[in-house]
C-alpha cells in the first residue's frame, strides 16, 4: 500500500471514530438511574408493627434474630424459602416473647439492608463520577483527533500520532460504552433491596400474632 492509500485509509477510520455524536459523551448527572433517589429508608414505608426503636428492638440481643434476619435478606433465596425461614423462626416463640423477637427480626433486617442499599447508592454516585471523567476523556481526545484531520498532507510522524489517537480513542469510547450498558442493571439493585424488605415484613407480619 502506498503513502497515498495508506493516508486515505487512515483518514476513513478516523473519521468513523467520529461518527458516534459528541452529545453522547456528555457527563451524565450525578444520580444516573429512572428510578428516583431515595437515600434513606423509612421503616414506615413498609412496617405497621411495633416501633422500631428502644431497647426492646436492639437485635443485637438476640442472637438468633440476627442470624435469621442475615438468612432472610440474602437475594437469592426466593420467597417460599423467606416464608419458611420466618416460619421456623416464630414456632420457637411463644406468649409476649413471639412479638419482641418477630420485632427485633425485621429490626435486623430493615437495618441490615438499609446498610447494604446506602453502600450500593454510594457505588452507583461513584460509577457515575467515574463515567463523568471518561466523557470528558472521550471529547478531549474527539477533539485531538478533529485538530489532526484538518492536516491534509501529514508526515509520517504525524501519522503516527493520529493512528495513536484513534486507538485512544476507540478505548475509550469502548470503555465508555461498556460501563454505560451496566446502568440500567446497577440502578436495580436498590429496588430489590426494597422489595427484599416488603417481602420479609410481610412475612414477619404473618407470624408475628401467633
Amino acid at each position: 500500500m502506498n503513502f497515498r492509500n495508506l493516508n486515505l485509509v487512515l483518514s476513513v477510520l478516523a473519521v468513523s471514530a467520529l461518527s458516534v455524536p459528541a452529545q453522547a459523551y456528555e457527563p451524565k448527572k450525578d444520580w444516573p438511574c429512572i428510578q428516583v433517589k431515595v437515600p434513606e429508608l423509612s421503616p414506615a414505608m413498609m412496617w405497621a408493627g411495633p416501633e422500631l426503636s428502644g431497647p426492646a428492638v436492639e437485635w443485637s440481643k438476640s442472637p438468633n434474630a440476627a442470624a435469621t434476619a442475615r438468612k432472610l435478606i440474602v437475594r437469592r433465596y426466593g420467597e417460599e424459602q423467606v416464608a419458611q425461614f420466618v416460619a421456623d423462626f416464630a414456632k420457637q416463640l411463644a406468649g409476649d416473647e413471639r412479638q419482641v423477637e418477630m420485632t427485633r427480626l425485621f429490626a435486623a433486617s430493615f437495618d441490615l439492608v438499609a446498610a447494604e442499599r446506602r453502600e450500593v447508592i454510594a457505588g452507583i454516585e461513584r460509577f457515575t463520577k467515574r463515567q463523568r471523567e471518561l466523557a470528558d476523556n472521550v471529547r478531549k481526545t474527539r477533539a485531538e483527533l478533529e485538530v489532526s484531520l484538518k492536516n491534509q498532507d501529514p508526515s509520517d510522524k504525524q501519522l503516527a500520532e493520529r493512528r495513536e489517537i484513534e486507538e485512544r480513542l476507540n478505548w475509550q469510547t469502548r470503555i465508555f460504552d461498556d460501563r454505560e450498558k451496566s446502568t440500567r442493571f446497577v440502578c436495580e439493585v436498590p429496588t430489590l433491596l426494597e422489595k427484599r424488605l416488603f417481602l420479609i415484613a410481610r412475612e414477619v407480619a404473618n407470624n408475628i400474632d401467633g
